[in-house]
């Protein structure tokens, strides 16, 4: 092999190394937000209020920041192939807050059975984000 060979050669597994160990690094550093999904959600029949959702699919939870309120919720959840469900018994009240989005359309239906209000729905679309939610 000639030192040309040797050079690319050299360079080429260089380059996948420092790629290895930059992927690891990042890893290490940043494991929630590798797994971490962030949607922003137009909730309609509420005057255009915004919810920031995020869901983590390890851990089975799933968090509801509703900045008019500046407050989040945190709620179990479970993940298949077609929706994210998330949501739990409301305190004193023996309702349970169910919120429903199907994974393929973005579409969500928040509904608090056992009361009589209609269900919200909202419209979510991935949100880039560097930071979790509060």
């Amino acid at each position: 092999m000639d030192s040309l060979s040797r050079v690319v050669v050299g360079s080429a597994v260089g380059a996948l190394i420092g790629a290895v160990l930059l992927a690891a690094v990042e890893g290490r550093f940043n494991p929630a937000q590798a797994d971490q999904v962030y949607l922003r959600c137009d909730v309609s029949g509420v005057d255009g209020t915004i919810w920031e959702i995020t869901l983590d699919e390890e851990a089975g939870k799933a968090w509801v920041y509703k900045p008019e309120f500046r407050s989040s919720t945190e709620y179990p959840a479970t993940f298949t192939s077609e929706q994210v469900r998330f949501g739990k018994e409301l305190p004193y009240t023996g309702s349970y807050l169910s919120n429903v989005l199907d994974r393929s359309t973005g579409a969500l239906t928040s509904d608090i059975r056992g009361l009589a209000a209609p269900p919200l729905t909202a419209s979510c679309e991935l949100q880039a984000k560097t930071t979790p939610m509060a």
